[in-house]
Order: C-alpha cells, then sequence, then structure tokens
C-alpha cells in the first residue's frame, strides 16, 4: 500500500490511522515522504520513502496567497468562502492553486514513478491535491484511493483530479500525464475514504468508503501536568504563524487570544510550533505554552477550543467533545467551522481582522455554559459510532480483490 500524502503535516497525520490499520492487517505500507515529512513520517512507526528535493509547501501555499492580495489588494480571509468571491477572483484563486499543486507534482513526479515501477503497489492512497497519485494509478495500473479529511468544499465534483473535465486541465499537467505515457482521466479515484462524522458532511463524496476519525498529532510523551484534572476551567488556543501570515494579521492572535481568556481567570494552553514560539512574546499569568505537543493529549481536558478551523484540528478538537471557536482563514475552513457550527458544537468567527474580544466572549460562553459541551458531545459520539479504520481496511481489500478477478 502506497500512501502519497500532500508534504504537510495536518495533511499527514490524517492519513495515519488508515496506514496504521493496513499495517495490522498484514500489508506492506509506505510513504513516500518529501524531505519536510520525512522526520513525522518515521515517528509514526510508518515506513518512509523519500522522494523530491527539499521543498515547503506550505511557503508555495503563502505565494499564491500573496499573489492573489497583490492582484486584488484583499487577502484570502478578507474573502473567505469561495461563494463570496467575485467570479473572476474564484477563477484566479482555483488557477493559483492549481499551479502551486501541478508544480509539486511536477517535482516528484519521477522519484515517485520510478519507486512504483520498481515496488509495484496494489493500491495507492493520495491526498487529494497529490495530482501525482493519478498519475502513479496510471502508470502502475493500481486502483486509487482519495483520503479526504473533512467536509468537502462545494466545488469538490468539479475540481481538478475529481471531476474537472480533462480539456480544462492545466496543460502543464497534461505534458506531465503525455511524458509518462499515461491517460488523464477527469476523476480516477476508485474510492474516497473518509473519516468526516455524518453531520459534518456538505454531501457525501462519490463511492464513500466513511470510518471514524481517529486523532493523531504527532509522537511525543505526555507531560506530568496532563495527567493531573484541571484547577479551573481550561481554554486551548492553537495557532500557527502560517494562519497569520496569510490572513494579513499584523500580530500573533494567539497571544492576544490567550491573554484576555487569563485575565478572565481561564486556564490557558498554547500549543504551538517551536519555530513559533518566539512570536508569542512575554508569557502572561494562567497561560501555558508548550511546543510541538499533540493536540489530542490536549483538548480532552478542556472546557473549549480556540482554532483556525483547520481538517485535522477541528476534527480532533471534535473527537474530545470540546467546542470550539474558529477563525478560518481558508475556504475549506470556512466549510470545517460552518459546518460544526450548524451541529451546535463551535461558533465560526470570520471578522477581518480577527474580532479578538468576540473570539474570547465565545470561548468564556462555552465554559460556562453547558449546552455546548452537550451539542460537542453529540458529535463526538457519533464519530464513535463510525466503522473503525480496520473496518475501512476489510472494505477495500474486498474492492482490491474483486477488480484483480
Amino acid at each position: 500500500m502506497l500512501f502519497v500524502p500532500l508534504a504537510a503535516a495536518g495533511h499527514f497525520y490524517t492519513m495515519v490511522p488508515l496506514a496504521w490499520a493496513f499495517r495490522v492487517a498484514g500489508h506492506d505500507v509506505r510513504v513516500a515522504a518529501q524531505p519536510s515529512v520525512l522526520g513525522l513520517v518515521n515517528s509514526s512507526g510508518l515506513t518512509a520513502v523519500p522522494v523530491g528535493e527539499p521543498t515547503n509547501v506550505l511557503s508555495n501555499i503563502k505565494g499564491s496567497v500573496d499573489a492573489l492580495r497583490s492582484e486584488t489588494g484583499k487577502s484570502l480571509a478578507d474573502y473567505g468562502d469561495l461563494e463570496s468571491m467575485p467570479d473572476e477572483v474564484r477563477e484566479r484563486f482555483k488557477e493559483l492553486r492549481r499551479e502551486t499543486f501541478v508544480a509539486m507534482a511536477s517535482e516528484i513526479a519521477d522519484d515517485l514513478v520510478g519507486l512504483a515501477r520498481g515496488w509495484r503497489p496494489d493500491l495507492i492512497v493520495t491526498d487529494p491535491v497529490m495530482f501525482v497519485g493519478a498519475l502513479l494509478s496510471e502508470v502502475t495500473g493500481a486502483p486509487l484511493v482519495r483520503h479526504l479529511s473533512g467536509p468537502l468544499l462545494p466545488t469538490f465534483h468539479r475540481a481538478l483530479g475529481s471531476g474537472l473535465p480533462v480539456d480544462e486541465w492545466p496543460a502543464s499537467l497534461l505534458a506531465l500525464f503525455e511524458r509518462f505515457g499515461a491517460e488523464p482521466r477527469p476523476d480516477p479515484a476508485m474510492v474516497n475514504v473518509d473519516p468526516t462524522p455524518p453531520s459534518l458532511l456538505t454531501r457525501p463524496a462519490a463511492n464513500r468508503v466513511g470510518f471514524r476519525y481517529v486523532p493523531y498529532n504527532g509522537a511525543t510523551q505526555m507531560p506530568g501536568w496532563l495527567r493531573e484534572p484541571a484547577g479551573r476551567p481550561r481554554v486551548c488556543v492553537s495557532w500557527s504563524m502560517t494562519n497569520t501570515v496569510t490572513s494579513g494579521e499584523k500580530e500573533y492572535p494567539a497571544a492576544a487570544i490567550a491573554k484576555a481568556l487569563a485575565q478572565r481567570g481561564t486556564e490557558v494552553v498554547v500549543t504551538v510550533k517551536a519555530t513559533d514560539r518566539p512570536h508569542f512574546g512575554q508569557v502572561p499569568d494562567g497561560v501555558r505554552i508548550v511546543e510541538e505537543l499533540p493536540l489530542q493529549l490536549v483538548v480532552p481536558s478542556c472546557a473549549a477550543a480556540v482554532n483556525h478551523g483547520g481538517g485535522g484540528t477541528s476534527l480532533t478538537v471534535v473527537t474530545s467533545g470540546t467546542p470550539q471557536v474558529m477563525m478560518p482563514q481558508d475556504p475549506a475552513h470556512v466549510v470545517n467551522a460552518e459546518r460544526i457550527a450548524t451541529a451546535g458544537a463551535g461558533v465560526a468567527h470570520r471578522t477581518r481582522p480577527i474580532d479578538i474580544p468576540a473570539v474570547v466572549e465565545a470561548a468564556s460562553e462555552m465554559v460556562d455554559e453547558g449546552r455546548w459541551r452537550a451539542a460537542a458531545r453529540a458529535v463526538e459520539e457519533e464519530n464513535a459510532r463510525q466503522p473503525s479504520p480496520a473496518e475501512a481496511v476489510r472494505v477495500l481489500e474486498q474492492l482490491v480483490m474483486a477488480r484483480l478477478r
């Protein structure tokens, strides 16, 4: 089983439970890993196969956001969802994103095709934006499985690689397929595996295999302070500088949010990347900063969570039964946040710039009012009732065997 994740922590982490389930079922699992995620793959206990040269996917995505801001005078977060964009801006946004991911496919295609031709995987599991997965499927004949990571954008069924007619594909991607003698198809995936709880779905993906969302946010040791119950209501704030830069914010919002919550007598835990820690500045009383601590260890002890609404982040919070305040910075984040808000398990704040007092007020309300916790627990319980990753593996095994007969 060859997994082809996007070279970003959140996208890889979402795939890990299914990869584990394949491994436990006795299959040989390998992860095609670009340099930026090699360490993450190794620490997950999976086998990494290095492909491509060092590159920063998030920086490349930021480049497309910067280009949009330069051309329109607005950040991506200013528009929010795709439907709010003027037609010409929406098409330009799609074009810029496609260029980013097509360039990535071109950079790693030679290594991946060499790996696939030599190893001959029986199944390829890929991130929706890793268009090179479809290329590998055509080259090897192995079925392609698309691994989703949250509610679908309304345009998903018309997106590149998941329904867009081939005559509308970028010339650069068509040329890549032609170079390897592969036939491009509008939607080459055999199935879509999807760990999104049913109540959060916008619409089911075609040929959907649903299963339980199992949170994995990295490997570490649990710190001693998390072994004891919180002495007072605890709120987790999760935010990265990537979100700050792409949203056009001038300051690191996590610092202002944490300070305001602490002033209300709340214990605040801020999870940050080690590279983001210097941006926080002086730590106020009542605030604990933790670096590289997996979110799934923190949020079960919290009365509320504050984050950007990313798929992995928001679904990890969902599985803990914790209500959340989300400040989406990308169209995909908007969909995640609005679906969770519709379920009553959170609130989506889309003001620009971020309305810090409103975010703090919402989080404080979640701490004080039990209705938020009740709604969040209902979604948590719904997720727990879904088939396990092991059951999804059995379904995929049957589909592959049926194709081989």
